[in-house]
């Protein structure tokens, strides 16, 4: 009777530390993976400001910055998905996916706008600023409120 009860403590040890040892880590993935959305959420803020101020990154770089924001989350998401529940990896592949229209909004057409005028008819260039329009409000209300759900979930996981 004793030693199964000593074999008994001893699993619950072993499942605790096991269990212990994967929530560490799942909050390891949790913290980087939401700093690289913080990444993303802030190049896309930038760039789709309707104000750039003079001495900023041109709109350009501005624009390569959540290319390579945008591939930096989704590749450190992709393999680390198994750490989400699927109701999770729906709110994450859901600001995947809005992210990537919002880039191919921004760039269907040149970023740089000096010398347009010259290059192009004026339809062309109110269609532009069509597409950019659109790309602000889906950041603004679609990536917010994912981020937002998000930050809720990850909150959940963590026991904050």
């Amino acid at each position: 009777m004793k030693s199964h009860k000593k074999n008994l403590e001893k699993i619950a040890y072993e499942q605790n530390t096991r269990f212990q040892y994967l929530h560490s880590e799942r909050a390891e993935v949790i913290k980087k993976l939401y700093n690289l959305l913080v990444d993303l959420d802030g190049s896309l803020h930038s760039a789709l400001r309707t104000f750039q101020a003079v001495g900023e990154l041109s709109l350009v770089d501005k624009v390569n910055i959540i290319g390579d924001n945008y591939n930096s989350f989704r590749e450190y998401y992709l393999p680390n998905k198994i750490y989400f529940d699927n109701d999770l990896c729906q709110i994450i592949e859901g600001i995947i996916e809005t992210a990537k229209g919002v880039f191919f909004d921004i760039t269907t057409y040149e970023v740089d706008t000096s010398g347009l005028n010259e290059r192009y008819h004026g339809s062309i260039l109110r269609e532009r600023h069509e597409f950019w329009e659109k790309a602000r409000k889906i950041h603004e209300y679609e990536i917010s409120s994912l981020k937002v759900k998000l930050e809720e979930e990850f909150r959940k996981i963590l026991g904050i």
